[in-house]
């Protein structure tokens, strides 16, 4: 499941495409009058639903946003590994120390918590 584009709705104006930082979202035709979003590539984190000026980007069925993303210090090893795979750069600390989410920087996109291997990453739901 990922997010998709009403091709009915789309104007074309490529803002989602800009947004992603996942590089999912490409021109679905030569002219670049419409985008579509590469399924595989698309985390859900709805970034370009919320840039979308005509709303034509749709949830998927039984999409649940994210709220927050937090770091439980006593689990986190410092391994970096959550800092590394965050497009945003949103977890930031010091190698074999207890990583913390900026959360201004945050998306709420959940990639570290699902790469984070001592499960150190908690996602809260709205």
């Amino acid at each position: 499941m990922a997010f998709s584009i009403d091709k009915t709705i789309c104007v074309g104006c490529g803002g989602c495409a800009f947004t992603c930082l996942f590089g999912a979202i490409s021109a679905a035709n030569d002219d670049a009058s419409l985008y579509a979003i590469d399924e595989a590539k698309c985390v859900e984190c709805g970034q370009c639903s919320h840039v979308c000026p005509v709303s034509a980007i749709r949830a998927p069925e039984g999409y649940r946003p994210i709220r927050k993303v937090t770091i439980d210090r006593e689990k986190c090893i410092g391994c970096s590994l959550c800092s590394r795979v965050c497009k945003a750069k949103a977890p930031q600390g010091k190698i074999k120390e207890p990583f913390e989410i900026d959360q201004e920087k945050c998306f709420r996109c959940g990639v570290c918590a699902a790469k984070c291997k001592p499960g150190a990453i908690t996602v809260a739901y709205e």
